[in-house]
Parts: structure tokens; C-alpha cells; sequence
């Protein structure tokens, strides 16, 4: 099926705008008519008035000396007819009139002001001069025949005439009024949206490789000036993600070169000659060099997993004095170490149980791969958090540059750490965990040794799973 093809956002505004354009012309011509020809009929009738006025004056004089039927001249647009009461004989007349048989007759109309109103006579001899006539009004008039009435008319269709060349300007000039707005609308929203075009432009042309460019920024503060901060901050996030990404790949080939190279090396070696190879030392290796890829994958598909935000949390009581205790008989069974659990005071949290264990292995791990001869784990609570402290009697490390160990791939020492079967990611996973459980991780300055702090809440359950990583 084809999709129908949308249009742009200018000609969509355009086109919005001529529609409202077009119904504020319709209305406004509309009330420019009615307003026209309310005026037109307001003079009209003010000018029938002043014409009745005068006629009756001056036939009133020239009544006084004859009877013969007078002939008015024709004032403007206005003619005049007096009549009889009956309306059956005619008196006098505008010379536009001038012989026409009686044109109205008067009757009663209480909603005028003095109570009447003219009605025309339709026949065959009036229909050429009533059909000419509008706005008739009528009143008495003294004459020396006796009392008559005097009809006023506008007369030749002046106002239909003016409202007709009204009619045809508008008719004219409002398609020219929408075309010159159409195009002034098309090329002020054209101008408008011309920095967002350069800006659509811009990111196109950004490919994947190339993060660094940035679209165009104006000092300004309005929604196109805001919109091209939102876009270089997006490609300022874009730009950290892909070199994170980048580093992050490099790192863990890195990393997994070194195991590898390990195992092939040996295994070559003695597949030279198995006669004389040593094979519990290569067995041994293999097994070491194994257990450290396992490690190293497991950390990266955890990683993996979080960065995704797929890795579940769960929300439960915790024995955290349990997990160290489990962990001190694990160093003691694998190890000759000494593990001091006597600060150990019983820590419940609610959280994750798998994370908060694999959390403090982590930690131990590190403190065991480091020790001299013993470890100390040591557990309280501190209002609202409970603390976690493992300790060991290694070199120990400086505290100022510490908080970097709890980035990926990061050691204190890689030569000797990577030696001792550290991957650089364990502190790592550390610190995502403490931050899903609203906590923090840091290495304390001691005398001797090393010694890290975990704080997690006691109850993390009105956490997001999508915490930020906190340090301190």
C-alpha cells in the first residue's frame, strides 16, 4: 500500500493561515456590507426627510396662489409625489415622476414614527417607476385643495448601485489580499524554519564515525535556539556513549586477549613435545586462565545486562552479616588467610539478596587478592544506611585517586592486579549494585592496608532500578 505523502510543515501552516485568512475576509466583508449599506440607508432617509421638508414648504406657497398641478424639481436622488388623502389623484410631482399615476398609498404602521408607513402600488402603469423607488416615507401636507399627503422615495437605485460596486471590490480585492498574504506567509514561515532546516541538515550530515561536529547556536533564547542546545547536548551524549562504547570494546578485547594468549601459548608449548611437558602446570594455567575468562565474560554480560537496564531488582530482607560471614568461611576454605569478622554486628536491608552477595564478594575478592596475611569485616548501621567495611593489611593504595577504581577496567596496579587475577571489573559491578540500592562505595584512608565502605539504604524499596552511580 502507498503511503500518502504528507505535506511539509510550511505549506500545512501556509495553508492553515489562508484558511483562516479567508474566513476573517468572509466576515469582515460581510459586516463592511451590512455596516455600507446601514449608512447608506440612515443618508438616504435623513436626505428623504430634509427633501419632504422643503417640499412642503414651498408647495405650501406656491399653493396659496394657484391649483393647477405643480411640477417639483427632482433633488438629488429623491423624488417627491403629493396625493389626495384617498391617494386616488395626484397634485403634484417630481419632474423624474413627472406624470405618473399615484405611485403608494399610506397605511398604518405603529412601528414608525408617526404611525405610518408607504405602500407601493403594483400594477402595470407603476411597475417601470415603483420598481425604481426605495425608502419611502410619507406625511400630510396643507395645501389650498384641501389636506394631502406627500410621498418621498429614493429614487434610481442609488444605494443597490453603491452596494453592488461595494460587492465587485470585494470580489476583486480579496483574492489579491489572500495571494499577497499566501506569500507572505510562505516566506516568513520559510524564514522561520530555515534554522531548522540547517539544523536537519547538519545532524544528516553527521555520520556515526564523526560525533564531534555541532549544529549552529544562536545566543538567543527562543524555541529554535533552545531546540539547537537540546541537539548538541544529545550529540554531546552521543559523542560520551560512543566513546564509552569504543573504550569499553577496546578494554574488554584487552582484557580478553590476555587469557587467551595465556591458554594458547601453553597449550601450544606443550603440544610441541607432551612427552616432557609439565602438565599439572598446564593444567593449572589452563584452569587459572579459565576461571579468569569466565569472570571477565560474566562481568561484561552483567555490565551488558545493567547498561540495558535488564537486570531485575529485587526487593527483600537481607542478612547482611549473614553474606559476610558466608564469605569469611569461603576465604578461609580457599585460602590461608585470617578473616576477622569480630565487628560484624547483625545488618538487615531490604534489596536485591544475588546483587548485595555478589556485591560483597566482589569487595572481597579485591581486599583477598591484596592481603598479607588477614582481612576484617566489619558491619553497622548509620541512621538511615547500613555500613559495610572490608579491610586488608596489603600495600594499600592511594585514597585521592581511588574513586577511579570503581570504573570499568581500572586497577590500582594492572600489571600485578591482572598477575593476581583481577579483570577491572568487580569494583565496577560494585558500584552499579551500592547505587540500585541508594548507596555509596569509597576507599577510607588507614594507617595500613585498604579499606572500602559500602553504604546501602535499609530500605531501598522506594528506589528506581535506574539510579545514578554514586561515589563518595
Amino acid at each position: 500500500m502507498t503511503r500518502r505523502r504528507q505535506l511539509s510543515i510550511r505549506a500545512r501552516l501556509t495553508l492553515f493561515f489562508e484558511v483562516a485568512i479567508t474566513i476573517m475576509l468572509i466576515f469582515t466583508g460581510v459586516a463592511l456590507m451590512n455596516l455600507v449599506r446601514h449608512s447608506l440607508e440612515v443618508q438616504a432617509n435623513n436626505q428623504i426627510q430634509e427633501v419632504m421638508v422643503q417640499t412642503q414648504q414651498r408647495f405650501s406657497t406656491q399653493q396659496r396662489t394657484t391649483t393647477s398641478l405643480v411640477t417639483l424639481p427632482t433633488q438629488g436622488d429623491v423624488v417627491v409625489q403629493i396625493t389626495n388623502l384617498t391617494s386616488t389623484a395626484v397634485w403634484a410631482a417630481s419632474s423624474a415622476i413627472s406624470g405618473s399615476p399615484v405611485l403608494a398609498r399610506q397605511v398604518a404602521d405603529p412601528s414608525s414614527s408617526n404611525g405610518l408607513s408607504v405602500q407601493l402600488i403594483q400594477n402595470a402603469r407603476t411597475h417601470s417607476i415603483s420598481s425604481q423607488l426605495a425608502f419611502g416615507q410619507v406625511g400630510t401636507i396643507l395645501t389650498s385643495r384641501g389636506p394631502g399627503l406627500i410621498f418621498a422615495f429614493e429614487f434610481g437605485g442609488a444605494i443597490q448601485h453603491s452596494m453592488n460596486v461595494l460587492i465587485v471590490s470585494l470580489l476583486v480585492s480579496f483574492p489579491m489580499l489572500l495571494l499577497l498574504a499566501g506569500g507572505l506567509i510562505w516566506v516568513g514561515i520559510g524564514l522561520a524554519l530555515a534554522p531548522v532546516e540547517s539544523i536537519r541538515r547538519r545532524v544528516d550530515a553527521i555520520a556515526a564515525q564523526d560525533l564531534t561536529q555541532r549544529v549552529p547556536q544562536t545566543g538567543g533564547d527562543d524555541e529554535i535556539a533552545r531546540m539547537a542546545r537540546t541537539v548538541n547536548a544529545m550529540l554531546d551524549r552521543l559523542e560520551s556513549a560512543s566513546q564509552f562504547q569504543q573504550e569499553f570494546i577496546s578494554n574488554a578485547s584487552h582484557e580478553l586477549r590476555s587469557p587467551l594468549t595465556t591458554l594458547l601459548a601453553t597449550t601450544e608449548r606443550a603440544a610441541v613435545d607432551p612427552g616432557r611437558a609439565n602438565w599439572p602446570e598446564v593444567v593449572d594455567i589452563v584452569m587459572r586462565e579459565g576461571r579468569r575468562l569466565d569472570s571477565i565474560i560474566d562481568g561484561l554480560f552483567w555490565l551488558a545486562r545493567h547498561d540495558e537496564n535488564q537486570v531485575e531488582t529485587q526487593r527483600v530482607d537481607v542478612d547482611l552479616d549473614d553474606l559476610l560471614f558466608e564469605e569469611s568461611t569461603r576465604v578461609r576454605t580457599l585460602s590461608e588467610l585470617n578473616v576477622d569478622t569480630g565487628a560484624v554486628e547483625p545488618a538487615r536491608v531490604v534489596g536485591d539478596p544475588a546483587m548485595l552477595k555478589r556485591m560483597i564478594r566482589n569487595v572481597v575478592d579485591n581486599a583477598a587478592r591484596y592481603a598479607n596475611c588477614e582481612l576484617r569485616f566489619d558491619t553497622h548501621y548509620e541512621g538511615d544506611s547500613a555500613v559495610i567495611a572490608v579491610s586488608d593489611d596489603g600495600e594499600g593504595i592511594e585514597v585521592e585517586q581511588s574513586s577511579r577504581l570503581f570504573e570499568r577496567f581500572v586497577r590500582a596496579d594492572s600489571a600485578r592486579s591482572r598477575r593476581l587475577g583481577g579483570t577491572g571489573l568487580g569494583l565496577s559491578i560494585v558500584a552499579e549494585i551500592v547505587a540500585r540500592h541508594g548507596g555509596s562505595a569509597r576507599f577510607v584512608q588507614v594507617e595500613h592496608g585498604t579499606r572500602i565502605e559500602l553504604r546501602v539504604l535499609r530500605d531501598s524499596r522506594r528506589l528506581d532500578a535506574t539510579s545514578h552511580r554514586i561515589f563518595s
